[in-house]
């Protein structure tokens, strides 16, 4: 039930704590200290509330910090196995991460992920750059 008030702006909206379990709910991680300052950015009127709209543009202004993050932590990894030094590792490498760590892939799962991204080079190496942007953007 939304909160009952004589402010129209203020009629299904939402508090800082909802705001913190939406977002959470949504598997955003963001910490209580992102969570205010959130509200400071966006509850333009300082009543403790943000409706609906605004609430939109928390989730597109924090969506791609995350993607980022994600996506960064994923290179850095990668990069660990560029013995070339050329954004690239080898096959059996990019397998082995597939294949051997996490949630250990099959063999198909793999030629599928690299036949999708289209991202071995004609010398038989994957580029991890290439494949990430790809995958996180499909």
């Amino acid at each position: 039930m939304p909160p009952k008030t004589n402010n129209k702006t203020l009629y299904h909206s939402i508090t800082r704590s909802e705001l913190a379990l939406c977002l959470r709910a949504m598997q955003y991680s963001i910490s209580n200290s992102e969570i205010n300052d959130l509200m400071k950015k966006f509850d333009s009127d300082k009543t403790g509330h943000i409706n609906f709209p605004q609430l939109l543009q928390i989730i597109a202004a924090t969506e791609q910090p995350n993607l980022t993050k994600q996506t960064q932590t994923i290179l850095s990894a990668l990069k660990l196995f560029d013995t070339q030094n050329d954004e690239t590792i080898s096959e059996n490498d990019f397998r082995f991460l597939m294949q051997q760590t996490g949630e250990q892939l099959p063999k198909d799962s793999v030629d599928d992920m690299i036949k999708a991204t289209d991202a071995r080079t004609k010398n038989g190496r994957i580029q991890y750059r290439k494949l990430v942007s790809t995958l996180v953007h499909l």
